[in-house]
């Protein structure tokens, strides 16, 4: 986990500029950072954003509260019940839920599906399930260039090439800016493939997973 001093270093190597460059102050370079960071973060479902919460049903209760660090659900296992262990529950859309959530019928939970934060889950389960809910973290801009990014070590390069051509931008050179996005977009393309080589893929889709309504 590299800080944004280190990485304000970068930038300015980067774009061969010094320390007391007046046109790029460590405030710019805190906020180009930051842009930088959630731009490369919400790029695709990177490995280190995942996590997983642990949810117990309650018989008849349809709706449970996401992990405050919530971003995007990614899937929803049944883990806790000897004789539906590894059951995937499908997702849905909102409104394909509301026509089903005035039924009264209880049983095995089998989709669900997320508005404002909460997870809602059809039918009412009928006893005690235990759920493991997989889904991507939110990430946090720094506060201050002290501060730590949360992504691995080979993700800084993405932050950096990013970050530096938001500066380039600001001192209007051209050249460097379309140079900077080309390799930040070349990185990413990069990353993807490297990930999906060495890291299981973040969920599987099928035509039983597709919404309908």
């Amino acid at each position: 986990m590299t800080t944004g001093t280190v990485l304000a270093a970068s930038i300015r190597n980067r774009l061969n500029l010094s320390a007391d460059d007046a046109r790029v102050s460590d405030a710019n370079l805190l906020e180009f950072i930051n842009a930088g960071y959630l731009d490369m973060s919400t790029e695709h479902p990177w490995h280190w954003r995942e996590h997983t919460q642990t949810i117990t049903t309650t018989a008849g209760d349809t709706t449970y509260d996401t992990d405050a660090d919530w971003s995007a659900t990614l899937s929803m296992t049944i883990t806790g019940s000897a004789d539906v262990v590894g059951r995937v529950l499908q997702r849905r859309s909102w409104k394909w839920t509301r026509r089903v959530s005035h039924t009264n019928v209880q049983s095995i939970p089998a989709f669900y599906c997320e508005y404002d934060g909460v997870l809602h889950i059809y039918p009412a389960p009928d006893g005690v399930y235990t759920i493991d809910h997989r889904y991507l973290q939110k990430v946090s801009v720094l506060g201050a260039l002290g501060n730590s990014v949360v992504s691995p070590d080979e993700f800084d390069r993405l932050i950096v090439t990013r970050a530096s051509s938001y500066v380039a931008q600001k001192l209007r050179d051209t050249e460097q800016y379309q140079m900077m996005e080309t390799q930040y977009n070349k990185q990413v393309r990069n990353m993807k493939d490297d990930i999906a080589h060495s890291h299981e893929p973040v969920g599987i889709y099928t035509r039983s997973s597709w919404d309908y309504g």
